[in-house]
Parts: structure tokens; sequence; C-alpha cells
């Protein structure tokens, strides 16, 4: 398969900052976290150390390598009052500046030499040399300095602040993206065990997935953060979720008889169906037995990863396809009471279920059933499936006998 693919063109609908939170999720060890908006646009954080990330997309002229570029001045500035002011933990500092540019882009001899040094002795020197570029005319005569970033330079270059700016300087790394950053991210992507029949679906699955885990965190305007070992977990299931070959084995047990009989006291919404339809009482222990077998089923499956999120979508769909049609079937053709046709399209429904597949893979007996009651379950006024043709009004009629008796 082709490096290039037609993936990277829908990438512009993420923002820059989800984008390269995939980007550096993908290829970090376990212990690594990476957030958004905590320390700055991007931030790589482990117990001892913190990569402070800022991100500049460009689409214009306008080019924040250069030696006068206010965006360069601002974001060492910015650096510089973080770690004055503790905003970034005191432990071991990278601050990388990080363009991606649709055109090539010229480092100016400033930030390159920033980029360089890595002794005090080197940040100093650079330093200096930034200086006198920035201030001094090749005459000896002062430089005027533009107005967007001369509260920037003034501040970096007052030697009140130089210890603050040489440990800025020394952490400093700049890295540019010219016109591939989304294909390097593809490949990158590509770069882990991927099945390569998957790879494109999978990719776009987890760029979402960041975008969702991002957006759920940020509703309450707080950073984001993401760990390795939860997108490789995320990562995991879908790939899990694309065996075809796996087996589902149950991992529930049969409830004691003591168990089912307090679930049917309970009274939940699927056994009050069950009574509207007048099944035998060995059916409704069956039924609680299922219910809490399947409750089991799903919460173990999705824990390990075997089954991705939109797969039980995917299944429940079936589900509710299945009784719509069967009621449908048998509002048309039936001559039978209520309650027969209520049971009729139970025990059908039933029997069906236990056909359907979750991933192409067969299932335990009890699934399918267990799965209907649970749609049979929810909500408790309004549930999504039921038997007796009038199960919503038998429902309100008793939600409302229940509330005179209480009065």
């Amino acid at each position: 398969m082709s490096d290039r693919t037609h993936v990277p063109d829908k990438l512009q609908g993420y923002l820059i900052q989800v984008r390269h939170m995939l980007y550096e999720l993908i290829s970090l060890d376990l212990e690594h976290i990476v957030s958004i908006e905590a320390y700055d646009d991007i931030a790589i954080e482990t117990e001892d150390s913190i990569i402070a990330e800022q991100i500049k997309s460009v689409t214009s002229d306008n080019n924040p390598m250069a030696n006068r570029a206010t965006v360069f001045w601002k974001t060492l500035y910015n650096w510089c009052t973080y770690i004055s002011s503790n905003a970034l933990p005191t432990k071991a500092i990278v601050l990388r500046f990080i363009t991606i540019s649709d055109r090539d882009i010229t480092i100016g001899s400033i930030p390159k030499s920033f980029d360089d040094a890595i002794t005090d002795d080197q940040a100093k020197e650079a330093l200096e040399k930034a200086r006198k570029e920035l201030y001094v005319a090749e005459d000896g005569s002062p430089k005027e300095i533009a107005k967007s970033y001369k509260e920037y330079v003034d501040y970096l270059f007052s030697d009140v602040n130089e210890g603050t700016v040489i440990a800025v300087i020394k952490a400093l790394s700049i890295e540019v993206h010219v016109a591939d950053y989304d294909d390097k991210l593809k490949k990158r992507f590509n770069s882990q065990l991927i099945p390569v029949e998957y790879a494109d679906e999978l990719f776009e699955y987890m760029l979402g997935w960041v975008t969702d885990e991002v957006q759920s965190q940020t509703k309450a305007n707080k950073p984001a953060y993401i760990s390795v070992e939860k997108y490789r977990d995320a990562l995991q299931a879908q790939i899990r979720g694309k065996d075809l070959n796996r087996i589902f084995a149950a991992v529930s047990t049969m409830p004691s008889n003591e168990r089912m009989a307090a679930e049917i006291d309970r009274q939940d919404t699927y056994i009050k169906q069950l009574s509207f339809i007048e099944v035998e009482s060995t059916d409704i222990f069956t039924a609680a037995s299922d219910f809490l077998r399947a409750s089991t089923e799903k919460t173990a499956w999705a824990k390990k990863g075997i089954v991705i999120p939109q797969s039980f979508d995917d299944y429940y769909d079936g589900l509710m396809r299945t009784w719509r049609t069967q009621q449908r079937l048998i509002a048309l053709t039936s001559t039978s009471t209520d309650v027969e046709n209520g049971q009729k399209l139970y025990y059908i429904c039933g029997d069906a279920g236990r056909s359907l597949k979750l991933q192409g893979n067969e299932l335990p007996p009890f699934f399918g059933s267990g799965c209907l009651h649970s749609l049979a379950n929810e909500p408790s006024d309004k549930p999504q499936i039921g038997w007796h043709p009038q199960y919503i009004q038998l429902l309100e009629q008793e939600a409302h006998d229940d509330e005179q008796s209480d009065t």
C-alpha cells in the first residue's frame, strides 16, 4: 500500500493541537502524559521531565522563525515568565518551538543560534550576538525596535532576567515541518503494529478519539490530558475489534436462585413487561439470569478491549430492527389477543437474538436475550422496545397506580 493516502486530506478539519497530540502519543513510552493548554499548546510529562511545545501553523507569508518575528520573541518571553512564576514544574525542561508550514521556511540566524546553544557559554554568546543584531546598527548607532515585539525583547535582554533567559535558550529546540506534516503523522501512525488493511480506518478513528477526549475535558475550560497508556488501550481495542476470528467465551456464571429471585423482586421494567404478557415463572427466572449475565459480559468484554463501543451500538441496532420488523408483521397478520401477540413477539425476538453476531462472532446463547431485556428496561418509563402492543400505556398506568397508592 502506498504511504500517501486520501486520509491526510481530511485532517484540516482537526485543530493542529489535536493532530499534534496524536503525533506525540503514538511513539512515547507508557509513563508519558500528553496535555493540551496545560503548560503550553502541547506538553509531554513524566514524573521527572516536561516538554512544553509551542505550535505555529503557517499558511501565509509570515515566518515565525525570522530574526524579528514577533511570535518568536513572544514565545521566549512567555517561557521566561512561566519559569519565573513557577507555572512550569521545577524538573527537567525542554522547550520546543514547532512550525508547521505549507511553504518553505528559512530559520533566522538568531533562532538558529539559540537552537544550537547547549551550554551556558554558548547561550550567553548567542544572546549577545542577538542583542547586537537587534539593537545596534552597522555604524554603531542604536536601532529602533518595532513596537510589536519591543516589550518582549526589552524583557529578554534585561540584565536582571539573564539567568532565566539563558536557561530558556539552553532548553530551546526548534522543529520545522514543511508541507509534509500530515503525511508524517500518517506514516508515524502506521509505524505502530497496525494491520495494513485497517490502517486508514484505525487512523481516522484514533484521531476522532483524541478529539473527543480533548473536547470532553475542555468543556469546563480546563486543560485536557491523555496518557499514552490510555491511548494504546483504545487503539488495541480497535485492533481487536477488527479481528473476526476472536471467540467470545462467556466469563459469567449462572446466578444463584437467590440472586435471580432478588432480581425479580426488584421489579425492574423488563420484569414488569414480562408480566404484561403473562409468561410462565420459569421464563421470568431465565430472563433475570440472561439479563444479569449479559450485563456482566458487556462490562468484561469492554474492559478487556475485546469489543469496541461502536460494535455494541451495531449489535443493539440489529436487535431493534428485528423487534420492529416482527412487531409490524404480527400487527398486520395476527388475530390473537394482545397478550398472545406479546408472547409471540417475545419468543420470536429471543430466537432471532441467539443467531445475531457481534463483530462477526458467535455469542453465548443467553447474550441476545439479555440484551433484549436491556432494551426493554430503559428508559424505565418509555423503554426502547416492549412485548405487549400497549406496553407504554400499561407502564404509565402502573406508575399512576403506584402514585395513587403512595398518597
